[in-house]
């Protein structure tokens, strides 16, 4: 066996020179942004739990007989058999495409652990050189530029790295949080027409505001001022406080209806006319979605979910908590979690089409189409 065959068996590669070694921890540094760009790019899928790979042939088998006609969705409210087809196939290319990034990431990361294991100063220098190119054809090209999205994830690999080296966990999200707004800055939603900015103070008496729920028809709180949209488009609302801190602004499935909510106070809005449709309790602790847009959750204080989907209301749960819920996921017609009970926190589902729950060893996601 030659020497490099050698090498590459016993899994060592041998650093002849400080600038051989620097050469290949940048360019492992560039191979490992290639994978998270990858990554990224994998297909959507509201299915936020990973499949394994026996997961995935069944998944695959589904699929097929799914388009064949052979089965039929359980629940067709939620998705034509065409639809479901295809959520099968792109959860199953998605978790293929990140068991590989996570194959590679772990190559890629064990053989730059060896070469900085070196010591070599110029190996330093060149991922200090190669982070200022970086930095520098980011402004050049601006934001949204290939150049800037990989000098994004060069920035995250190097936090992910400090985050190993201090023994840190690295955060596990599941769904897309509509995050909470302030009167500092704006936030972009999916669209222009969900853009939202949490004003200052009230709008001049010239700027039409549109009082929701109508003035004297409310119960009297104070009402929050939120501009929505961008440019011409855009309009003032002049909502009631709920009781909680959590402010946003969504698209709900449908595209036709935004949801908003002031500080716990929720609302349902007719997009097109901008009037209320409906008032959903002044408890809003959390929002979820899915990354397609077709599931929407509320948590309402922690205690109970109220789930949307393209046609409208799911349905609306009882107590399920007594206090919070984490690990939140979905599966093909569940979503499972973990809720806050009395002697801690248990496991739960709920059937995506009815709304039962499940608890405990009961809360395994029942099985899809087979």
């Amino acid at each position: 066996m030659n020497p490099g065959a050698l090498e590459r068996a016993s899994g060592f590669h041998t650093i002849m020179k400080n600038d051989n070694a620097s050469e290949r921890a940048a360019a492992l540094v560039q191979e490992a942004v290639d994978v998270l760009r990858r990554a990224e790019r994998a297909p959507d899928s509201p299915v936020s739990t990973f499949l394994t790979a026996e997961m995935r042939r069944k998944s695959r088998r589904v699929a097929r007989r799914l388009r064949e006609q052979k089965v039929e969705p359980r629940y067709r409210n939620l998705h034509s058999a065409e639809e479901l087809a295809g959520i099968y196939e792109r959860t199953v290319r998605r978790d293929e495409i990140h068991e590989k990034a996570r194959r590679d990431l772990h190559r890629i990361s064990l053989e730059l652990k060896r070469i900085r294991k070196e010591k070599a100063p110029e190996v330093e220098k060149a991922m200090v050189t190669l982070a200022t190119e970086a930095a520098r054809l980011a402004e050049e090209h601006g934001p949204g530029s290939e150049a800037a999205q990989r000098f994004r994830l060069m920035q995250y690999l190097a936090w992910f790295g400090q985050q190993a080296r201090d023994h840190r966990r690295r955060p596990r999200f599941s769904f897309a949080w509509s995050g909470p707004l302030d009167g500092d800055r704006l936030m972009e939603a999916r669209s222009e027409l969900t853009a939202a900015e949490v004003l200052d103070s009230p709008p001049s008496p010239d700027e039409g505001v549109i009082a929701i729920p109508a003035e004297g028809s409310g119960s009297g709180r104070e009402r929050v001022f939120i501009r929505i949209g961008l440019g011409d488009a855009s309009w003032i609302g002049g909502f009631e406080i709920g009781h909680m801190s959590v402010g946003l602004v969504s698209m709900m499935p449908d595209d036709q209806h935004l949801f908003v909510s002031a500080k716990g106070a929720g609302y349902i809005i007719d997009l097109k006319s901008r009037t209320l449709v409906e008032e959903i309790g002044n408890d809003v602790a959390r929002v979820h979605l899915d990354e397609p847009r077709t599931f929407f959750v509320i948590d309402h204080d922690g205690k109970s979910l109220e789930a949307f989907g393209r046609n409208g209301r799911l349905w609306k749960s009882g107590i399920i908590s007594c206090g919070g819920f984490r690990e939140l996921s979905l599966t093909y017609d569940s979503l499972i979690g973990e809720a806050r009970q009395a002697s801690g926190w248990t496991e739960f589902s709920v059937d995506l089409a009815t709304g039962a729950v499940r608890f405990g060893d009961g809360a395994a996601p029942p099985k899809s189409v087979e």
